[in-house]
């Protein structure tokens, strides 16, 4: 009869590892960022690049106001919004008292760009010329992985709330910092309350260094294309 194999991707050598085509570290070395934001019309001079994939979350709101209010890092930004339910959730977070708050002197540093529908591979371009990204899902994870750039991850939320533990989990494997622990915890929180939450400003450079420390440790491990091979050979 037949055997049955489970093979599953992820982030430790006990599993089957992250997917990593072997151009990718050469395709972003030749990245040109000046040029990518030049063909979509964005001048980003003095500007945070930030990028937004999300699905709801309650502390969107919040979140847009305390940007137009104080910035990142001290400079104004640009907030480049996915096509979908991104797009949409931060058109019904302005649609609240709470996302006009910011607005009722009439200055801002926040400014919005909404982006077309975007290839993979133009996704990672959007992911390499911002600053700052959010994404969500398990691909997009993996992908602001490799970018090497802070990110904040909105894991797929479940009813019985599964999701939280495994939320740990990547924070564990991330070693990630207090404060992307706390921004991370606020910004994927489902509770009565949360839209009035406070998020701490973003620790760019402690979120870096995070990134680039657990990308250089995943990158020691073999790709899961190459670990799939192996098990194929192994157990056929």
């Amino acid at each position: 009869g037949w055997t049955k194999w489970f093979f599953y991707p992820g982030f430790t050598g006990a599993t089957g590892g992250l997917l990593a085509e072997q151009t990718l570290a050469a395709r972003q070395a030749g990245f040109d960022r000046s040029a990518w934001l030049a063909t979509r019309g964005i001048d980003a001079a003095g500007e945070k690049l930030v990028s937004l994939f999300c699905y709801e979350p309650d502390a969107l709101a919040g979140f847009l106001a305390q940007l137009a209010r104080q910035g990142l890092d001290g400079q104004p930004v640009r907030l480049l919004v996915a096509a979908g339910r991104p797009a949409n959730a931060v058109k019904a977070a302005f649609n609240k008292k709470i996302g006009y708050i910011c607005y009722a002197d009439g200055h801002s540093l926040l400014s919005i760009s909404y982006l077309p529908l975007l290839s993979q591979m133009q996704f990672d371009h959007l992911l390499w010329a911002c600053d700052l990204n959010f994404v969500r899902g398990e691909d997009s994870l993996v992908r602001a992985l490799w970018a090497g750039k802070p990110f904040v991850w909105h894991i797929y939320p479940q009813d019985d709330q599964a999701h939280q533990a495994k939320l740990d989990a990547f924070l564990d494997m991330l070693q990630a910092p207090a404060t992307l622990r706390r921004f991370h915890q606020v910004w994927n929180c489902q509770k009565p309350g949360t839209e009035e939450l406070q998020l701490a400003p973003p620790d760019l450079p402690a979120w870096l260094a995070c990134t680039r420390a657990a990308r250089s440790r995943l990158l020691r491990q073999n790709d899961l294309t190459t670990n799939l091979s192996h098990f194929a050979v192994k157990n056929r």
